[in-house]
């Protein structure tokens, strides 16, 4: 019985833009202040995949533009994996079933991957014990913007910056901070607290997503329009208080078309015996093509993630 542990995607450089702002008051005006330089890579998925245990091997499997046929969607298993950074197809699952709300077993509640899941959550005791467990690991804080009058601040392991972004609505995302964990989550913090930031979402899933949708559709109808993304982006993160040189990425779905076409599910049961090819992913949604109707449908990988399914994916 498979189990969906994460989605993986190949995708495409399309252009870089680069964007300058400053920061606002007397010193701004006079032609000091803060100044902030941007670097906008824009990609684009051209793959979607997803890596698929087969217990009670601990192994996955990247399978590309799966068919799925789910006849039964069983408990979810403990979502704890270990491997090297930057690989996810070597990675190993624990085959256990998840016994916490947060989806670990009993042997990995306490590991330093549930931990730092904690620490992002605002709990600071965990953010000290996941850096005590494991001191190499860098974390990321970047700076989202999805078209919301306040950008998002989030933090991530360093090396899963551009799947993260990919997970959430956005127009685009920058890198403004690499370190350990603590200083990660501080500054993480700060940032979330000024007039321009928000720790939260800062909005409702589907009102973020709605926004980020309608500008990225408004992007790709004009051409030079994400030099203004690069700007915009910029100017928010000047904003924020800070300067510097900051790498930002925007990451397109294959065929942006189906994000306001495509039916939600609301539930995974609407899933089961159909035959469906994944066929592209953005947001954390993957849309779905039913081989039998060619209607498109849009689920959060949610729903069936780490979960044992009766049926195929391959």
């Amino acid at each position: 019985m498979p189990v969906i542990r994460a989605v993986i995607f190949e995708h495409e450089r399309l252009g870089s833009y680069r964007a300058e702002a400053r920061g606002a008051g007397l010193d701004s005006w006079l032609g000091g202040g803060r100044r902030v330089e941007v670097v906008l890579e824009v990609l684009r998925i051209t793959r979607p995949g997803l890596l698929v245990q087969e217990p009670p091997s601990r192994s996955v499997e990247p399978v590309w533009e799966p068919l799925l046929r789910i006849m039964h969607i069983g408990v979810m298993l403990c979502r704890f994996h270990e491997g090297p950074r930057g690989e996810p197809a070597k990675h190993r699952y624990c085959v256990n079933p998840a016994e916490t709300r947060d989806g670990y077993c009993r042997l990995h509640r306490g590991s330093w991957k549930a931990l730092y899941e904690r620490c992002a959550q605002g709990i600071d005791s965990a953010c000290i014990e996941a850096q005590r467990l494991n001191p190499g690991e860098k974390y990321s804080v970047y700076v989202l913007d999805y078209g919301g009058a306040r950008a998002k601040v989030g933090l991530t392991q360093s090396w899963r910056l551009l799947w993260r972004i990919a997970e959430q609505p956005h127009v685009a995302a920058a890198m403004v901070y690499t370190g350990g964990l603590l200083d990660a989550r501080e500054t993480e913090k700060k940032l979330g607290r000024s007039r321009l930031g928000t720790e939260g979402a800062g909005a409702r899933l589907g009102e973020r997503l709605r926004l980020a949708v309608a500008e990225i559709e408004r992007r790709l109808a004009s051409s030079g329009e994400w030099a203004r993304v690069a700007e915009r982006l910029a100017s928010l993160i000047a904003g924020l208080g800070l300067q510097g040189r900051f790498s930002a990425y925007t990451v397109l779905p294959r065929e942006p078309g189906w994000l306001a076409r495509a039916r939600r599910l609301r539930e995974p049961g609407e899933l089961l015996g159909r035959r469906l090819r994944l066929v592209d992913y953005w947001a954390g949604l993957l849309a779905l093509r039913d081989e039998e109707t060619g209607e498109l449908l849009a689920l959060d990988r949610g729903l069936v993630q780490h979960r044992v399914l009766q049926g195929k994916v391959g």
